[in-house]
């Protein structure tokens, strides 16, 4: 069983503005710019044979390039934040994008969790060493944070093999936007 998703990566550029974000919460376990990318479909842990044919699906999908602006951050876990992320404009073809790559998963049946689709890159996790407060207050400071818009003209199938420290992602195949 291989642990894998289906993600953008980010140009040079963003991540090296994202990394400037990553300070002010105190034991925030801060993510390597190496491992930053706006998830498009997570799934889990598939057999050879399903990513085989999820490769295969993904090869013959057309779609057209498209332009994200990433715009602001979050916390996931309300009072108790546990993630912090950039944000990004609502963008239409990114989610349309992102249904299609589900629908084709589900369609060699890989089984896809329902829940709302919030386009992000995680910049930190929180755990008990950090204080909720300071978490929220670096979401109030970044909140109108900016940066140019990127053209997304690629999607990649990724491999994530855990161990003891962060989880090495190695990316399987690369998909070309048109």
């Amino acid at each position: 069983m291989i642990r894998s998703f289906v993600a953008i990566p980010l140009p040079d550029g963003t991540a090296d503005a994202l990394m400037d974000l990553q300070t002010g919460v105190r034991n925030a376990r801060w993510i390597a710019d190496d491992m930053f990318h706006i998830t498009l479909a997570f799934l889990d842990t598939c057999t050879p044979s399903e990513l085989t044919e999820l490769d295969a699906g993904l090869a013959e999908m057309r779609f057209d390039k498209f332009i994200l602006q990433p715009q602001g951050v979050g916390a996931f876990g309300g009072a108790k934040p546990r993630q912090l992320y950039c944000r990004f404009e609502a963008n239409e073809a990114l989610r349309r994008l992102h249904t299609k790559i589900e629908r084709i998963a589900t369609e060699v049946g890989i089984y896809i969790e329902r829940r709302k689709y919030i386009p992000h890159i995680t910049l930190g996790r929180c755990g008990g060493g950090v204080i909720p407060s300071q978490a929220i207050d670096w979401t109030i400071r970044n909140a109108r944070w900016s940066q140019p818009s990127f053209e997304v003209a690629h999607f990649g199938l990724y491999r994530s093999d855990l161990g003891t420290g962060a989880p090495i992602y190695t990316e399987m195949a690369r998909y070309e936007l048109i």
